[in-house]
């Protein structure tokens, strides 16, 4: 059977309350507080990194909402989509931008080059520069407190108040995480279209069944942001679309897949019940059930 350690690292920066436990625990949101909440976000973050206050805007846009974010009653945690081009500058990490010392990230970014196995340049890059946000985050003195537990794949986790529509703020702290990469590859990763007869199902269990899909039939994403063989560890394609047109070609469904299939998680186990050879739709169940298991999340009944 496939392994199952690298869909299984994926699971990391998706799903679960990362501050459970410590004095920054958090709870669900529901839908009316999401907008004011981030809203306040955008704020604090605007504050604390005044370069990078235009950046943060379009955090506001819910087309830049991932998951189930907006689209529940209620949120566990607030997902929203960050472009990584806006760590950089010229190809390189942009330190003056986030107010951040060049020397100290000189230094973190040679000891974490020197401690990876797997990584490119480029997310060494993204990992110092988020440890060092990080670092900048909690010392500034805002309600605003952030973990880099899942730095290696781009995401920072916050901790931050809740607030209501009329502006007032509430005794319950919100999970706001912010994804990084490129933004085509986080909306197809993390983008679903929920059914409407299962109130359980969320974005992260679309997202899981495709990454568990790829995984059984050999392929999987590097970082958000390509398609990539797992045998060889080639890419094969840089946009979503790509992705679709690789599979269809070599793997030769009975039934082309299509985006709109890969966006609704109802569609997409159809599809994979119908379309993918005996063992690999015996793995990638197996692979999507575990996966969920692991981020502690609900398991379907319909694997």
């Amino acid at each position: 059977m496939i392994s199952l350690i690298e869909i299984l690292k994926k699971v990391i920066t998706e799903g679960g309350n990362v501050f459970t436990g410590t004095e920054y625990d958090t709870d669900d949101v529901v839908l009316d507080n999401i907008k004011p909440t981030v809203e306040r976000f955008v704020s604090t973050l605007s504050s604390i990194f005044p370069n990078k206050k235009s950046t943060f805007v379009s955090l506001n846009d819910k087309s830049n909402w991932l998951g189930s974010t907006g689209k529940k009653p209620k949120s566990g945690d607030v997902d929203l989509a960050y472009s990584s081009e806006h760590f950089f500058s010229n190809g390189d990490a942009d330190t003056n931008g986030w107010g951040i010392d060049s020397n100290e990230y000189n230094a973190l970014y040679e000891k974490n080059k020197k401690a990876a196995r797997s990584a490119t340049d480029e997310q060494i890059q993204v990992k110092s520069l988020i440890q060092l946000i990080v670092k900048k985050i909690n010392g500034s003195g805002n309600d605003l407190y952030a973990s880099d537990k899942a730095a290696n794949g781009g995401t920072i986790h916050f901790s931050y108040p809740q607030y209501s529509t009329d502006g007032k703020k509430l005794d319950l702290n919100a999970q706001l995480d912010l994804d990084t990469g490129d933004m085509d590859w986080l909306k197809f990763r993390y983008n679903s279209e929920l059914p409407d007869d299962d109130s359980e199902i969320k974005g992260l269990h679309r997202g899981q069944l495709m990454l568990a899909m790829f995984a059984a039939t050999g392929y999987t994403f590097k970082n958000g942001k390509g398609f990539v063989r797992k045998e060889t560890g080639d890419v094969l394609g840089n946009k979503p679309q790509d992705a679709i047109e690789v599979f269809n070609d070599e793997y030769k469904p009975k039934q082309p897949l299509t985006l709109e299939i890969t966006s609704n998680y109802n569609r997409l186990m159809d599809y994979i019940k119908t379309n993918l050879k005996p063992d690999d739709k015996e793995n990638a169940l197996k692979m999507f059930a575990e996966a969920l298991r692991r981020a502690k999340a609900y398991v379907p009944n319909n694997i």
